[in-house]
């Protein structure tokens, strides 16, 4: 099996009391991987095996805090052009490799 990451979504403020206790993190992980988790788009086995990897403790994790990327998109009407920027928000995260 190539590596996969896997993501689930966290708030900072969990990630600052939880940080320091790496079996607590661990064992959350595990715990709530079975239904919260994305890219959800693997098929049983796959998922049967990621859960014994987790149960195990052989993947590892990482902390991505928020980000917001801003997107300029534009316009032109009547010959002028109108700038339309967006944001995107992303939520804090775990990052999980296998």
């Amino acid at each position: 099996m190539d590596e996969l990451e896997f993501y689930m979504d966290v708030s900072p403020e969990w990630w600052v009391k939880s940080r320091k206790d790496e079996s607590y993190i661990k064992k959350y992980i595990y715990e709530k991987f079975e239904y919260d988790f994305y890219p959800r788009n693997i098929s049983a086995d796959v998922k049967s095996t990621l859960l014994d990897k987790l149960k195990n403790g052989k993947f590892v994790y990482e902390f991505l805090p928020e980000d917001e990327n801003i997107k300029e998109n534009y316009s032109i009407w009547n010959g002028k052009i109108s700038n339309q920027p967006s944001k995107k928000l992303t939520n804090s995260r775990l990052l999980i490799n296998f």
